[in-house]
């Protein structure tokens, strides 16, 4: 299960107009990509909080 996550953002002023997350790996490749086709525009990534434990999470009632 992936626990570790990356999340990629490309923004075209204040509006995120791309919202990908990713392994880190697979993220940074990702990244990479999108900072040669949006030269002009800001990509940013970002660690996210680690996915809870599957065996720690209560059912719905």
């Amino acid at each position: 299960m992936l626990r570790e996550r990356r999340r990629v953002r490309v923004w075209f002023g204040d509006t995120a107009i791309s919202d990908y997350v990713a392994a880190p790996d697979i993220a940074a490749r990702y990244e990479e990509a999108m900072r040669r086709r949006f030269a002009g525009l800001r990509v940013t990534n970002d660690e996210l909080p680690p996915l809870p434990d599957p065996a720690t999470l209560q059912p719905l009632k």
